[in-house]
């Protein structure tokens, strides 16, 4: 599972990007893994691209025409879960399970101290699992290790519910009193989605009703044929990056005589990852609400793409006349046969029939 990291690592990271305007991430080669892990950062991730210039070269089709509308909207969240990793190991059963339940009650009784009751706490049952270790026999001429049940070990994890997200340093604190100190991530909810893709949805139509209008205005007339949308959300846990904040450079050598080089070993000391979030870019939407958001928010996107029929004002005055004529004579046809079965037709298109 992907960790937030929070604490002294993103103090730092803060301290570092607000050094320079751009930033050290700029200039940093970032993997896009998670700092403890291999784990890509899940389907969601849309990754930063190093702009290269703009392509001013214009498409032409005289038939169809796609006509795009991109939303984008920041939301913060309603309310967050957090979830906490415990792990407890006693000799026997008994001693284990009573060793947790007093941690749990620990970290509930400080829950409340800061308002947080415990109905809105969870605990999952993770494992109880056997531990074994080693025992070594020594006898003459060799040394023996034995596999030996050494107790047990269980594990839960603490859902946490809270509404602020203040609250997380409450709830670090109230963990840490109880010996329990890995966050395992922080999940973001928002309420009313359906309510805010509809918010998009009406953006977007909004988009492609002024791009059309373009049309007119240089004399053209365009006709609907088709349309498609998507949508979608984009949450901070899949938009932290990772980037080492060093320089290192090469050790100078000095020459030697040639056939007695010295092997070489360069030992490179560890060098400290920060991690930082990256919204999604706003430059490939026509218009993102809520822009000015400090905080990471859940980015809720959504895409209208309208195929219209391009032709001239003349032509499709033409079109809109073949057609009405059509129809003029396909109603007098119809008019004809009414007659000719003995019915009658007046002006309003009422039809009488005679019966025998």
């Amino acid at each position: 599972m992907k960790k937030i990291i929070l604490s002294a690592l993103v103090i730092f990271s803060a301290i570092q990007l607000n050094a320079q305007s751009a930033g050290n991430a700029v200039n940093a080669s970032s993997t896009g893994n998670n700092i403890y892990s291999n784990d890509s950062y899940g389907n969601g991730y849309i990754p930063y691209q190093q702009p290269k210039g703009v392509n001013l070269n214009p498409s032409y089709n005289s038939t169809i025409t796609p006509v795009k509308a991109d939303v984008m909207i920041n939301m913060k969240a309603t309310s967050y879960v957090a979830i906490l990793s415990v792990t407890q190991v006693g000799e026997t059963i008994e001693e284990t399970d009573s060793m947790m339940d007093i941690r749990l009650n620990n970290v509930f009784e400080e829950l409340l101290k800061v308002g947080i009751s415990i109905a809105n706490t969870h605990v999952d049952f993770i494992s109880m699992v056997p531990k074994y270790d080693f025992e070594s026999t020594e006898k003459k001429y060799s040394k023996t290790f034995n596999e030996v049940p050494a107790g047990f070990e269980m594990k839960k994890n603490i859902h946490v519910k809270f509404d602020n997200h203040d609250r997380v340093n409450d709830l670090i604190s109230a963990a840490a009193k109880a010996e329990i100190y890995d966050l395992v991530k922080i999940d973001y909810n928002v309420a009313d989605m359906d309510k805010i893709y509809d918010q998009l949805r009406a953006k977007a139509e909004e988009i492609i009703n002024r791009k059309v209008e373009s049309y007119d205005r240089m004399g053209f007339t365009v006709e609907a044929q088709q349309y498609g949308s998507t949508q979608g959300s984009v949450y901070p846990m899949e938009r932290y990056m990772k980037y080492t904040a060093a320089n290192t450079t090469v050790p100078k050598v000095k020459p030697t005589k040639p056939g007695k080089e010295k092997p070489i070993e360069i030992n490179y000391t560890e060098k400290m990852s920060t991690i930082y979030y990256e919204k999604v870019p706003y430059n490939q939407f026509d218009v993102v609400l809520n822009p000015d958001m400090v905080e990471p928010t859940v980015q809720f996107y959504f895409n209208l793409t309208v195929n219209y029929k391009i032709v001239l004002a003349d032509v499709a005055k033409r079109e809109r006349e073949d057609r009405e004529l059509d129809l003029q004579l396909r109603r007098a046809e119809i008019h004809q046969k009414i007659k000719n079965a003995g019915g009658t037709v007046n002006n309003n298109t009422t039809v009488t029939v005679r019966t025998k």
